[in-house]
């Protein structure tokens, strides 16, 4: 279901400080993005969250996202940073009786816990997707004697893939697809190093997500 520009406004609002940088040194990228094409935008280079038709302004400006202050700096292309070539996808979709979005979230959420156990902070979860045998979630602390592991309820397409990338990064992409009550999300995966990103074609939203490296499973 479509949803309006009023509401692509409030999740803006509500969810870019998880997509903005809290760094002095680059000011223009702790700002929202309303560019002249009617989308918004906003980065932290590690992240990125567009909507599109969100607005009608004419001319491009930047405001700060907490203060809403204009930023004055010239706000970096995006886009040709979002890949519109899938070739590994993940298909979250919700329907009447099942909601594969809020599936996702509620195991991510107890894949990032997982990864909380470790002194590590990049909170790393590996993401397998395998045609014929699904969509696999896993966070191996072998150092602290912890593990998770969850299929996902979701229609695959294309090549068998394998991603890793920080749990509480994805968590926010994906709580920004629940609040706008997307029905269909396509996860798609380009590489092992380069951008993962989660769409909803229908309202224009996109957000990405930098993956680590992914380890080379032993045979």
């Amino acid at each position: 279901m479509a949803i309006t520009q009023a509401k692509k406004l409030e999740l803006i609002t509500k969810h870019a400080k998880n997509f903005t940088t809290k760094s002095e040194a680059t000011p223009v990228l702790q700002g929202v993005h309303y560019a002249a094409d009617g989308s918004v935008v906003c980065t932290d280079r590690v992240t990125l969250l567009r909507i599109g038709g969100a607005h009608n302004f004419t001319e491009a400006f930047t405001s700060h996202a907490k203060t809403g202050a204009v930023i004055d700096g010239v706000f970096p292309d995006t886009s040709r940073i979002v890949p519109q070539e899938l070739p590994t996808q993940i298909t979250l979709v919700d329907t009447a009786f099942f909601s594969g979005i809020k599936d996702a979230i509620a195991r991510v959420k107890v894949a990032l816990e997982t990864a909380k156990l470790s002194a590590d902070k990049s909170h790393i979860t590996r993401l397998d997707v395998a045609q014929g045998s699904g969509v696999k979630l896993t966070v191996n602390l072998s150092e602290d004697n912890a593990s998770f592991a969850a299929m996902l309820t979701a229609d695959t397409f294309g090549k068998d893939a394998a991603v890793a990338f920080n749990a509480q990064l994805f968590l926010n992409a994906l709580n920004v697809f629940k609040d706008a009550g997307s029905q269909r999300v396509i996860v798609g995966i380009t590489g092992e190093a380069t951008p993962i990103v989660l769409r909803d074609e229908e309202n224009e939203i996109d957000a990405i997500v930098l993956p680590y490296r992914v380890a080379k499973e032993a045979a």
